[in-house]
Formats: C-alpha cells, sequence, structure tokens
C-alpha cells in the first residue's frame, strides 16, 4: 500500500488534502478535517530501528486514531504497530510497505475520520 493510494482515497471520500506543517519534516504530513481541523491522520517516514527492527532502512507510516479497545488487537496483525508518536491507547500506526489487506487500512480510515469529525450539537430542548 501506498502513501499516494491512502491520499488519493481521502480526497475522493473526505474532499481533504495532505498538509506538510513542518518544514524540517518534509515527508511528514497531517490529514486534517476542513470544519475543525483536527488530525485523522499522520504521514511520517522513520527509520524501521526506531519501532524496534534490527535495519535503518525508512518505513513510510500512516498514524490513526481508533477507539482502544479494537486498536490492541489490530496491532498485533501484519502490518500494524502501537503508534509511533502519538498516544498509543488511541493511536494506531500503519505500516504500508508490510500492509496485507488495504481495506482494513480504509476501513480503519473512515473510523479514524468519524471519531475526529465535528460532534453534531443537539437542538436546544431535545434530549437524548
Amino acid at each position: 500500500m501506498t502513501r499516494e493510494e491512502i491520499i488519493a482515497y481521502c480526497r475522493d471520500n473526505y474532499g481533504t488534502e495532505p498538509e506538510y506543517p513542518w518544514n524540517d519534516l518534509p515527508d511528514a504530513a497531517v490529514l486534517r478535517h476542513r470544519d475543525n481541523a483536527k488530525w485523522y491522520g499522520v504521514f511520517l517516514s522513520v527509520s524501521a530501528d526506531r519501532l524496534g527492527r534490527q535495519t535503518h532502512e525508512k518505513l513510510d507510516l500512516l498514524d490513526i486514531k481508533g477507539d482502544p479497545d479494537e486498536i490492541v488487537h489490530i496491532r498485533e496483525m501484519q502490518g500494524f504497530a502501537p503508534a509511533y508518536h502519538m498516544n498509543k491507547k488511541h493511536w494506531l500506526t500503519v505500516i504500508l510497505s508490510e500492509v496485507t489487506d488495504p481495506a482494513v487500512v480504509y476501513a480503519l480510515l473512515d473510523k479514524s475520520y468519524d471519531m475526529t469529525a465535528p460532534k453534531r450539537r443537539k437542538p436546544h430542548g431535545i434530549e437524548k
């Protein structure tokens, strides 16, 4: 799976483009909502040894937000790891070169997008 495939998916499904906010990290990008500017994804490129690997190969990663009860199980699957540089309880790392089922990543990305979406306020006087 590639970064470009995910960017195209986000463009087509959410109408968003990656932003590159850090001059000193040209490969790092954030995916954020247009309405509330909350991040639903972060692209990073890091050395594999930062993830406990025995190599210094550069890995392209995507951090996405998820349900803590699901994250503990998903990160044991091929292509997933505890979040790199994010809260490990609420975020999950996708190692793009190791993903075996892109549909899983897209479903998790949809969930991350929904979890970080602007909260819709209930009209005054309505309980529920």
